[in-house]
């Protein structure tokens, strides 16, 4: 039916508003937007693509603190001096700004940390309920241990003396004896940074009482004959430190190591049983399978309750690798264990020669891929003397 008074219309466009996750700038897009400003207000500079990609896009919080990565390496900021620093500061809510480089080879793994505003670098982090303090500038945070650390806050060490041979600024230490309700701790420490912030933080939870701080050189000391249980958090290796922690341990009653360690499972070679040592009449008794490796208990993070067990007074010594090549990660982790607690038995043989020591495997704990290919394990060692 036509209409007999026509109408007009027509088209309109109009312009949608923006959805809110558009609207949303990103701190790096706040960042880039007033150093763009900053610039034509203080001469006209124009922010070119390469100057952009000398802009952080990252960085990390610590309380008043943020830590940026390393960037504004370009030799054009140098002009601007610490207002591209106050600058930066004001955009992401800040009253300290610090920049983080390279960790140095020093021994003390001292992190390359520049502070660029504020007048010190002292932060406080709450980790599992327990307070650390630290200088960013001076030492550094493991927050990739945190299962290891909840691990160690389940133990029961009531009674106990638990000796941390790598006490850093407490990252086992404190956990030790704020829930696993260790009776004495002894610390050890030669990072004399590290070792202001570890008396800070047994101050900070409470715990000074219980705790005794050997700053120095571990191997030399260390007490002997003290200890129910020994840390060794120490990567990539804490071989350097497996006779002094079997010294640590008690004569008449040994104890546990808690033995850290970088393991390559992406490498496969030829193997003897090159953990038997037959000058010193080493027997291992390993009569495993492949079932029975599986019969381990083998999560998606640990390994556990191990009946492989190392002892000299054993009658018969089987390949601890028979296989040329390990069938899955869990039986690699599983010959590196065996193989540490072979060489945990020899070092204590040797120490308390002519007395028998027995260990086994409790555990093996998958903490984290440290690389690829890499694995960070623990392995808790249980080490007795053999009466007789």
């Amino acid at each position: 039916m036509l209409l007999e008074n026509p109408v007009d219309w027509k088209i309109v466009q109009i312009q949608l508003p923006a959805s809110k996750k558009n609207q949303i700038i990103s701190p790096y897009q706040q960042i880039v937007s007033a150093i763009d400003k900053f610039l034509r207000d203080h001469g006209g500079a124009e922010l070119m693509e390469d100057l952009r990609s000398d802009i952080p896009r990252r960085w990390e919080r610590h309380g008043d603190l943020v830590m940026i990565d390393a960037c504004f390496q370009n030799p054009f900021w140098r002009q601007y001096g610490d207002d591209i620093w106050r600058l930066i500061s004001e955009v992401l809510s800040c009253d300290r700004l610090a920049q983080k480089g390279s960790i140095a080879s020093n021994g003390y793994r001292t992190p390359s940390v520049r502070l660029l505003l504020g007048q010190d670098g002292w932060v406080e982090h709450v980790d599992n309920g327990i307070r650390y303090t630290y200088d960013v500038t001076k030492c550094m945070f493991s927050a990739g241990n945190v299962t290891e650390k909840l691990r160690v806050s389940r133990f029961h060490c009531e009674n106990e003396t638990v000796v941390d041979l790598y006490a850093g600024i407490g990252y086992f230490t404190l956990p030790y004896l704020v829930h696993a309700r260790a009776d004495r701790l002894h610390a050890c420490e030669w990072n004399p940074d590290a070792v202001e912030a570890l008396r800070k933080n047994l101050r900070l939870n409470g715990v000074e009482d219980r705790c005794v701080v050997h700053f120095g050189d571990n191997r030399q000391l260390c007490p002997k004959d003290v200890a129910d249980r020994v840390n060794l958090g120490l990567i990539p290796s804490s071989e350097p430190g497996w006779e002094t922690a079997c010294a640590a341990l008690k004569r008449c009653s040994g104890g546990i190591l808690h033995i850290h360690g970088n393991v390559e499972t992406g490498k496969t070679t030829p193997k003897s049983c090159n953990n038997c040592d037959e000058s010193e009449n080493v027997k291992c008794l390993n009569n495993r399978t492949e079932n029975e490796i599986d019969s381990m208990k083998v999560s998606e993070r640990n390994l556990t309750n191990s009946a492989d067990t190392c002892s000299s007074n054993s009658s018969k010594c089987s390949d601890l690798s028979a296989k040329t090549q390990p069938n899955s990660t869990k039986e690699i982790w599983g010959d590196w264990s065996l193989g540490v607690s072979s060489k945990i038995r020899v070092i204590l043989e040797r120490l308390h020669t002519p007395h028998i020591w027995q260990t086994k495997v409790l555990h093996i704990e998958h903490v984290k891929s440290y690389a690829p290919h890499i694995d960070h394990l623990v392995v808790d060692i249980e080490c007795r003397p053999v009466p007789g």
